[in-house]
């Protein structure tokens, strides 16, 4: 099964249904998930494949899954010599939330104002796509906006548009640093690979701010 529905009949399945939410908080489904099956799908999976999510990358940030579970082992070795109790499932949500945040962005989701914020910007916006819109199904109600979703789904991408700016610019400064040599080297994390592939003219295809802010949306 499958076999038939990843490889045999692929582009039968690649294209997921379009919603009027969906496709403005993605930009105009310029992420990875919910882009129409085409060149730019294709570049994208072949990126994830070999760049993003494929073996190297995910070597070279094995410190940082290491590092999160020894801070969930330490905090649960405290807790239990306090005979203190914990919720498993939360710490459980918590350390995945750290280190998709930390391959991400080099943020904590726990300690960083931004990267916590950015986590509950994506929940608000997983709920809002979820819910029926009237506009999807009538046709002459795609430009009113009798439900106030477009209102909602403004001020959240617009909040998170913001954010995404102020941390694209601090990796930016950051890799200017290092190229300086003001800067210790570190471990790229994906936003730096992306940014480093839209700046890439070999590239097969160049990524645009706004793929960019798609693709990390689609991650957490």
């Amino acid at each position: 099964m499958a076999k038939e529905l990843l490889k045999t009949h692929e582009t039968s399945f690649s294209d997921r249904p379009q919603s009027v939410a969906v496709d403005y908080v993605t930009y105009g489904s310029q992420d990875f998930f919910f882009s129409p099956y085409g060149p730019y799908w294709k570049f994208m999976k072949k990126l994830c494949m070999t760049e993003l999510l494929g073996g190297r990358t995910l070597n070279m940030l094995l410190p940082v899954r290491q590092d999160e579970i020894r801070r969930l082992l330490q905090f649960l070795t405290k807790k239990a010599k306090a005979g203190e109790a914990v919720d498993i499932g939360g710490e459980l949500m918590s350390l995945t939330n750290n280190v998709i945040s930390r391959m991400t962005m080099s943020q904590r989701c726990t300690e960083s104002e931004g990267a916590g914020d950015i986590r509950k910007l994506v929940q608000e916006t997983t709920k809002l796509t979820g819910k029926f819109n009237l506009s999807d199904y009538v046709g002459f109600c795609k430009n009113l906006d009798l439900q106030g979703f477009k209102k909602r789904l403004k001020e959240v991408r617009d909040r998170f548009d913001a954010m995404m700016e102020r941390i694209i610019k601090e990796h930016e400064d950051a890799s200017r640093k290092k190229k300086m040599g003001d800067q210790d080297e570190k471990s790229k994390d994906l936003l730096d690979i992306l940014l480093d592939i839209s700046e890439d003219k070999a590239s097969d295809m160049r990524l645009t701010v706004e793929n960019i802010k798609a693709f990390i949306l689609s991650l957490p």
